[in-house]
């Protein structure tokens, strides 16, 4: 029996993954087990992780179903009290276990808790994402601000797991979130312990305005048929993925279809006027 299991998804990344591994390896905190769950790789990923002579590594492979399928098979074989999510190109820090278990063990082991990450971009750049504890249902009920770095109670994790649509490319996290936070408490730290990072293979990287509307519409039809959700999140839901679009547009240069979907998503939230996504919609779009 292991205290956490740590569950990260993996297709073709084994050019990325040794890092991911190291980090988790390198915990002060060790009654931890990492299971890899090979979403049907066709690259070396499984040799990478058979290189690891550590028994607390659980590899599983499946055929191909993308993020949300990988990650509830990762529930279904964890042992531990707690999981955490942990993508194939991210890592944690030495504190990360240890700081999540002391935080766990002062908030009488909830079912929820969410420590604090940092992005780096490609020039090594770090910005960390703080957040205020008296705002926190507001702000990511506007915006998914926890990526899928969160522990949740396994037992928890059974009860809500990832939508498994392979259609819904970006999202199926704030999806969670937003089920979870509907129903019990969001605790959260910033104390930074682990680091997103940015490079051109991330799916936001890769998505295009019809990818990001496509995962809209389906993450908006999955949180419609849940009681729990209320009309003020589906219209938030729709304002942010709708101006994403538009900011995706404003990158590849499309700029008629960049103004159309920010006007749509500022017309169901007209908040969106004072977000630093309009800003750079409109420097692309009108002032580059």
């Amino acid at each position: 029996m292991a205290f956490f299991s740590i569950i990260t998804p993996s297709f073709n990344r084994a050019h990325l993954l040794g890092e991911t591994i190291e980090s988790v390896l390198n915990q002060k905190f060790t009654d931890f087990e990492l299971i890899i769950v090979d979403d049907g790789s066709t690259d070396h990923t499984k040799d990478l992780v058979n290189s690891y002579k550590d028994v607390r590594i659980n590899y599983i492979y499946q055929q191909n179903g993308e993020r949300g399928k990988a990650r509830n098979t990762g529930v279904k074989n964890a042992i531990g009290k707690y999981v955490f999510f942990l993508d194939s190109d991210d890592k944690i820090y030495t504190n990360h276990l240890s700081h999540a278990y002391l935080t766990l063990e002062k908030l009488g082991f909830p079912e929820f808790f969410r420590s604090a990450y940092e992005e780096i971009d490609a020039n090594g750049v770090k910005k960390p994402k703080v957040l205020r504890p008296n705002k926190i249902l507001r702000q990511i009920q506007k915006q998914n601000l926890f990526a899928c770095q969160f522990f949740l109670r396994t037992d928890i994790a059974n009860l809500f797991p990832f939508t498994e649509n392979r259609q819904l490319a970006i999202g199926e996290d704030w999806e969670l979130i937003l089920k979870l936070s509907s129903r019990y408490p969001i605790n959260i730290s910033n104390t930074v312990t682990s680091a997103i990072i940015h490079h051109n293979e991330r799916s936001m990287a890769m998505a295009t305005p019809k990818v990001i509307l496509e995962s809209r519409d389906i993450l908006l039809k999955n949180l419609t048929a849940d009681p729990s959700i209320s009309s003020d999140i589906l219209s938030n839901v729709f304002s942010e993925l709708t101006t994403l679009a538009g900011l995706s547009a404003a990158i590849k240069g499309q700029n008629k279809l960049a103004i159309k979907y920010w006007f749509l998503g500022f017309r169901k939230r007209p908040q969106q006027l004072l977000k630093r996504r309009t800003i750079a919609i409109l420097k692309k779009t009108i002032f580059n």
